[in-house]
């Protein structure tokens, strides 16, 4: 499943960040106005704050409602394409929550200030790098104007706090791309196993497991407005190949008979090797007639390809249109697909009560007294 554009997730992995991502937020949201709440009682028996009331009623106003904030459906939010507003516009609330705690306790000499710190690590793990600078540029705004609106601090102050938290903003922001080349090779070699996990390596087809799956999956829906034919292609007298001209020319066939079988599939149909010499061709919401002309081209556009190596496909046809009838399908292709061998090769063979379909009208066919 691919991201729809400018949304923040397009998988269930990438989902799971975001929920993870946003717990993370919501503790950051109850953690930080307890740590203010902890502060202004502890300092209340000397200098206490002028303003602590406003600090303990809008820690509350904070900490409070925050895990409100986990009832947000997330996986709608990071899938649709304006999602990423909404963390945008929490991040920008922290950033001036932050400045008022601040401005609250006494300007940019408030151990609150910190907070600015802790606001930038969390942004690093989410952002990607240019995004990570602009919510940086947030926080450096957001300490001047502490600075500016409060006047406690001296102009190197303010120059010696831009500066540091400017460095954290760098840090941050390599970090943040640092960890968006790790997913990405590590998202793409996990594509790359999915790959290799269901894919034949020699023929690029769906291996044994991975087509029966797929069968499985097409037969649920299956109807009689919805049939659902399947081919079963066997290549000819094999072990002849493989006798006569070694088997990497054996290899070389049978990648021509996968790459047949590719070239002629639909957006929906589904080539497979089943083992061996042996493949198959599912095709969904497709009757008998158009499943005999598929397999007549493949045979006729095997032979052709393999002629130099002598090498024929037999294929054998069956379509059902009863549901999960997934067994009987492919015993009744698998018959079709020995009737075209015993009929003499190279040819197609329709289900158990039609005639053998197509043979060959062009090149002789090497002797042989047995299907193979």
């Amino acid at each position: 499943m691919h991201p729809r554009p400018g949304a923040l997730a397009g998988d269930e992995e990438q989902l799971a960040f975001w929920q993870r991502h946003t717990w993370t937020g919501v503790a950051l949201c109850v953690v930080l106005p307890l740590i203010v709440a902890v502060h202004t009682a502890l300092s209340s028996g000397s200098a206490a704050p002028e303003h602590a009331v406003a600090l303990y009623t809008l820690a509350a106003a904070v900490a409070l409602p925050a895990p409100l904030l986990l009832l947000v459906p997330i996986a709608r939010v990071v899938r649709h394409p304006r999602g990423r507003w909404f963390f945008d516009i929490w991040e920008a609330t922290g950033v001036v929550l932050v400045a008022t705690f601040a401005l609250l306790d006494g300007g940019v000499h408030s151990p609150f200030t910190m907070f600015f710190y802790v606001l930038l690590p969390h942004a690093a793990l989410s952002y990607p790098p240019l995004g990570m600078l602009i919510a940086g540029a947030g926080n450096i705004a957001g300490y001047l104007t502490v600075g500016l609106v409060a006047g406690d601090a001296s102009s190197t102050h303010l120059l010696v706090g831009v500066l540091t938290l400017t460095v954290a903003t760098g840090v941050c922001a390599y970090a943040s791309h640092n960890h968006v080349l790790v997913y990405r090779r590590t998202a793409a070699f996990a594509r790359q196993l999915a790959v290799l996990a269901e894919r034949d390596g020699l023929t690029g087809c769906l291996n044994h497991r991975a087509f029966h799956e797929r069968l499985q999956t097409e037969a649920v829906v299956t109807d009689p407005t919805h049939p659902l034919s399947l081919l079963i292609v066997d290549v000819d007298d094999f072990k002849s190949v493989n006798d006569t001209h070694g088997h990497p020319t054996g290899d070389q066939v049978l990648r021509l008979v996968g790459q047949a079988l590719r070239e002629l599939s639909r957006a929906d149909d589904t080539a497979g090797r089943l083992g061996g010499d042996e493949f198959a061709l599912l095709l969904p919401d497709t009757p008998l007639s158009q499943a005999v002309a598929a397999a007549e081209r493949l045979r006729v556009q095997v032979r052709e390809r393999a002629v130099r190596y002598g090498a024929t496909v037999s294929v054998g046809i069956a379509t059902t249109t009863r549901p999960s009838d997934t067994a009987a399908l492919l015993a009744s292709a698998d018959r079709a697909v020995y009737r075209a061998k015993r009929a003499g090769r190279d040819r197609t063979a329709g289900p158990d009560d039609s005639p053998d379909l197509h043979g060959p009208h062009r090149l002789p066919r090497r002797a042989a007294t047995s299907p193979g």
